[in-house]
């Protein structure tokens, strides 16, 4: 399973500016999430997060979440044809190889999944991942990478048995991945260190996903 952001797309347009519609259209806000630190935030964790900074209490911003995130996905998608994706180095490759190699590989983002799943459709990645937990779903990541699974196991007779790996450049996925019973695999892609990921008690940190063989090695489980 893969994070989105920094772990497989070093950039891309457009998600910020749903955010920023969804907070002028639905609380009057005009804002950005650059405010604050998001990275390795769900898509709720960051509508909340941002609104309390510009001053609004919880009890303000709760009931008007599910709007708000209405109102994204119709600019996202309004957009879509303009957004412009920069995909890592590596990823397309380690994609088809896992593909060859009968993985069942699948996401866990903080995007809302039309979102994400726009995101790699327009970078020509979507078709890899058959199934996923998203910002959409819930507003916790563990709950995300547990979800995941569940689908996995609902939806193509997977069996969980310390052979889930999860992908992030985040603590917070780390985080997740540990919580939920995953072996977390740190990328540092993002704007978090080695060293960053290791003291989240991630199972395994890489550089990039470049290294093709070093991916297949720790998910065959032939890593040292």
């Amino acid at each position: 399973m893969f994070d989105i952001d920094k772990t497989l797309i070093k950039s891309s347009t457009g998600h910020s500016a749903a955010f920023s519609e969804g907070f002028k259209e639905v609380y009057d806000v005009d804002s950005t999430i650059d405010i604050i630190n998001h990275h390795g935030m769900t898509d709720q964790q960051i509508i909340i997060e941002v609104l309390k900074k510009e001053g609004l209490e919880e009890s303000e911003i709760y009931p008007k979440i599910g709007e708000c995130m209405e109102v994204m996905l119709d600019h996202f998608n309004e957009i879509r044809d303009t957004v412009q994706i920069e995909v890592l180095e590596g990823v397309p490759e380690l994609l088809e190889e896992l593909e060859r190699e009968d993985f069942l590989i699948g996401l866990v983002t903080g995007n809302l999944e039309t979102i994400g799943r726009g995101k790699l459709e327009k970078a020509g990645l979507d078709h890899y991942f058959k199934l996923g937990g998203f910002g959409s779903d819930d507003i916790d990541r563990t709950k995300l990478v547990r979800l995941a699974i569940k689908r996995a196991e609902e939806d193509f007779a997977f069996r969980s048995d310390d052979n889930v790996f999860l992908f992030g450049d985040a603590p917070q996925d780390m985080n997740a991945g540990n919580e939920a019973g995953a072996i977390t695999v740190g990328v540092a892609t993002g704007i978090y260190s080695k060293e960053d990921l290791e003291n989240a008690s991630a199972a395994h940190v890489v550089d990039n996903l470049q290294d093709t063989q070093q991916i297949l090695d720790i998910v065959s489980k032939k890593a040292l």
